[in-house]
């Protein structure tokens, strides 16, 4: 089970990263801890030898992802199917798939993307401007909105944010964590 407090690990097994992929996908705009409870839920109903991305093909092949998505509650299910049909062409190329080929896939957007990459993959440079960053950006002076641009403002935002990682000598995901815990407690 994905435990979002303690979400940057970049040895993730190949199922491991198809769990965190459909965690990112599904943590979209929800509480992080109850997204990680919903997943677990509907990951039990797989039978015990497929993996993640196994289970969702199947599931779509037999026509069943829709009534399995709404029996464990999972919510916007039309964005999550999209997301979830892209994903499973994605099996075995987790470990290397690129923000644009994430960008690429119906339901997944850039702050998608990049939170899986970055808490996946040592070394990424990408930043989640999710809410939590970007009232936090506000605070240091930056011109960020309520909520995630998009474009040439998400990006002039993320190189901010990818600019103060280095003033601060912290990794990126490290950084991004730290926020996220700082916020999410208020």
């Amino acid at each position: 089970m994905i435990n979002p407090t303690t979400i940057t690990n970049y040895n993730r097994t190949q199922s491991e990263l198809e769990e965190f992929l459909m965690f990112s996908i599904m943590v979209a705009g929800k509480s992080a801890k109850q997204t990680a409870q919903k997943l677990n839920q509907f990951l039990r109903m797989r039978e015990d030898c497929e993996s993640p991305l196994e289970f969702l093909d199947n599931l779509i092949q037999d026509g069943k992802l829709d009534n399995t998505m709404k029996v464990c509650r999972l919510g916007q299910y039309g964005r999550l199917a999209s997301a979830f049909e892209g994903i499973v062409k994605l099996r075995n190329r987790l470990h290397e798939v690129s923000v644009d080929t994430l960008e690429s896939i119906n339901g997944i957007g850039p702050k998608t993307a990049r939170f899986f990459v970055l808490h996946s993959r040592q070394g990424a440079s990408h930043a989640v401007l999710d809410t939590h960053i970007l009232k936090w950006l506000k605070l240091h002076g930056e011109n960020a909105p309520k909520s995630t641009p998009s474009g040439k403002k998400y990006a002039e935002l993320e190189q901010a944010f990818l600019n103060y990682a280095v003033q601060y000598d912290m990794p990126v995901a490290d950084l991004d964590l730290h926020i996220w815990k700082q916020y999410s407690q208020k």
